[in-house]
């Protein structure tokens, strides 16, 4: 077993100069302060739980971090990019480690910093997904549901609920929106989060998942089995999630889909949710090997 703390640094790239791997023993070198999103305790807890995939350069401080993406090693996110005037080669030596690392994707937010379309262009990134927001205010607390279903909570230790929500999830949803089962069991520990089966007959058909905030909640997952789709379900299983919420004390509910997803756009718009436009954003990705 290789000890992280002691290893040396390791070049990244052939190409990319002094930048070097990120490992617990050099993060007190970085240059932190009050812009950076993570402390280096943060900082520390990443790279010893995604290790070999970070970079940075010793003569500047400047660094990339990046983590799992929805507790899945194929894809690695940008957590953090703190560099300025070294970002070229830092990306270089990023997509070299995540590849040698088995990753098929690296991805880049752009949530809370905004770039030009050219920036993510010169470092071999494409638009992968736009998401969209909406919000639903005074939502009630008894709302008709629809299709006969029955909720039943899943919790941390329920392994069986847990594979059930995940095999509806990755029926349901494309690759890279798709959860794992790593994924759900760390959403279920979270503070404010509830987490729903729904069952049609005993049958598992959709789950949903919530987060209660003090005056207002937001829907995080919902999905439907495609092979039960067409009944009412899909509705039934927001009504139960938004009515969860109200008697969670919600004055408003908010969600997130993507752009191109009209189908869930229009069972959210009839619900009565509306486009907010306030913290749309957009993700872009760099393909590093074919998925498996």
């Amino acid at each position: 077993m290789v000890n992280l703390e002691s290893r040396p640094a390791e070049s990244a790239s052939r190409g990319a100069g002094s930048v070097e791997v990120l490992t617990p023993a050099v993060v007190s070198r970085l240059r932190l302060g009050w812009r950076n999103r993570h402390d280096a305790p943060e900082i520390v807890r990443v790279v010893r739980d995604y290790p070999d995939r970070s970079v940075w350069d010793p003569a500047s401080g400047e660094f990339v971090l990046v983590g799992p993406w929805r507790h899945r090693d194929e894809i690695a996110v940008v957590q953090e990019l703190a560099a300025v005037r070294n970002v070229d080669p830092l990306i270089a030596g990023l997509v070299d480690r995540c590849g040698r690392a088995g990753a098929a994707l690296l991805v880049m937010i752009e949530l809370d910093e905004r770039r030009r379309p050219a920036f993510y262009e010169r470092l071999g990134f494409q638009p992968l997904e736009e998401v969209v927001t909406y919000e639903l205010n005074d939502p009630e607390r008894d709302v008709s549901a629809g299709a006969p279903l029955r909720f039943v909570p899943v919790r941390a230790a329920d392994e069986g609920r847990i594979a059930e929500a995940t095999r509806i999830d990755h029926a349901a949803f494309p690759w890279l929106w798709q959860n794992s089962e790593r994924e759900f069991a760390a959403y279920i520990g979270t503070s404010g989060v509830d987490v729903f089966l729904g069952l049609r007959d005993g049958v598992p058909v959709s789950y949903v998942g919530v987060t209660s905030y003090p005056g207002w909640g937001h829907l995080d997952r919902i999905a439907v089995d495609p092979a039960a789709q067409g009944g009412g379900i899909g509705r039934s299983s927001l009504a139960f999630a938004v009515a969860h919420l109200a008697r969670c004390g919600a004055g408003r509910v908010g969600l997130s889909t993507q752009r191109d997803n009209h189908r869930s756009q229009r069972l959210y718009e009839r619900f009565g949710f509306r486009l907010t436009g306030d913290n749309n954003y957009r993700l872009y990705g760099r393909w590093l090997a074919t998925p498996r």
